[in-house]
């Protein structure tokens, strides 16, 4: 027998994830690009107006787990408050570092050498807010996190909706330029490509760009073909 505190639909359990994180509708709005209207409208059922891309934004901005709405067993505040306290655990890992936090924002540029064309390169134009969120001229999205001695930086691909992972250590973000790593997918496959690269407050020029790259076989590596293999035979 279901207890009274049962959630049935998901706008329910939306909105008592809304509540419970004390989240603020306008703050919702801005991060979503959608009205505060529109906010309220999606938390109640009978408005029919939620969609899943809405949750995963949702979700992705305020680091909530989408397994509260992908999880069918899920149906109580209970067990809601049990992910919510799990997700809260693991954020200690990051630091509420507002100096740190201060040196980067603002825009920045990302090289690297283009993912299948060895002679190309990635010059990404990046914008860091004073809310930790990012964007880039492509569109793509995401977040900071800072750690205590390194960070990363969170974006989902505009279009293929891919995770793109960039990370960096902090006691070099001082200067103009420092380097990273980032963990992404190749375009127009799904294979895992590991590159290094150097972010810049000064856009370069292209040649220049590519001196401090350096040879592109030491800065770049494609998950091996012949390991997906041995993996799939698994």
């Amino acid at each position: 027998m279901e207890s009274d505190n049962t959630l049935h639909y998901l706008e329910e359990r939306l909105q008592y994830v809304i509540k419970s994180l004390s989240l603020s509708t306008k703050d919702i709005a801005r991060k979503l690009e959608i009205s505060p209207a529109l906010v309220s409208q999606i938390q109640n059922y009978s408005n029919g107006k939620l969609r899943k891309y809405h949750l995963y934004a949702i979700c992705h901005a305020y680091n909530i787990p989408t397994e509260i709405f992908e999880n069918d067993n899920i149906k109580t505040a209970e067990q809601i408050d049990k992910f919510l306290t799990q997700s809260k655990e693991t954020e200690k890992i990051f630091e509420n570092n507002k100096e740190l936090l201060n040196k980067l924002v603002g825009t920045w540029y990302f090289y690297s050498y283009h993912s299948q064309k060895n002679d190309d390169i990635w010059q990404t134009e990046t914008t860091i807010y004073t809310d930790g969120t990012v964007e880039d001229k492509h569109k793509n999205k995401g977040k900071i996190f800072i750690g205590k001695n390194q960070s990363l930086i969170i974006k989902e691909t505009h279009n293929a909706k891919n995770l793109n992972t960039i990370t960096f250590d902090n006691n070099r973000i001082t200067y103009n330029a420092f380097p990273f790593s980032r963990i992404s997918k190749v375009n127009a496959l799904n294979n895992e490509l590991l590159s290094f690269g150097f972010c810049s407050r000064v856009k370069l020029a292209y040649e220049e760009a590519k001196e401090v790259l350096g040879d592109y076989s030491t800065v770049q590596l494609k998950i091996d073909h012949n390991m997906l293999e041995r993996i799939y035979n698994l």
